[in-house]
């Protein structure tokens, strides 16, 4: 992919991009310069879990060490217990799915 540089200096980093590494404006950056070109990263972002319409998703560079298929099976055990004892809002599936 390529972009340009304007007459100020300053690149616009792709909006696919940006949504991907979370950016928003005031988002610090880190520039290294290496001897075929420039490298730029997000300033101290460690991997994190975050909710998107009740599931959780990893972003960040780093992976981490998790047993998905476990993680699944508790989640669906505790889910499971949850709708068995009637804990869980009458509207919750109707609100997750209009998401």
């Amino acid at each position: 992919m390529k972009i340009t540089i304007d007459n100020a200096g300053r690149v616009v980093i792709p909006k696919h991009i940006r949504e991907r590494h979370h950016m928003r404006p005031g988002t610090e950056l880190e520039i290294e310069n290496e001897a075929d070109g420039i490298s730029l990263k997000v300033s101290g972002k460690k991997p994190s879990l975050i909710e998107k319409r009740g599931i959780l998703v990893h972003h960040g560079g780093d992976t981490v060490t998790l047993d998905i298929s476990d993680f699944i099976n508790r989640a669906r055990e505790q889910r499971t217990s949850e709708i068995a004892k009637g804990d869980v809002a009458k509207n919750s599936e109707a609100e997750y799915l209009d998401k």
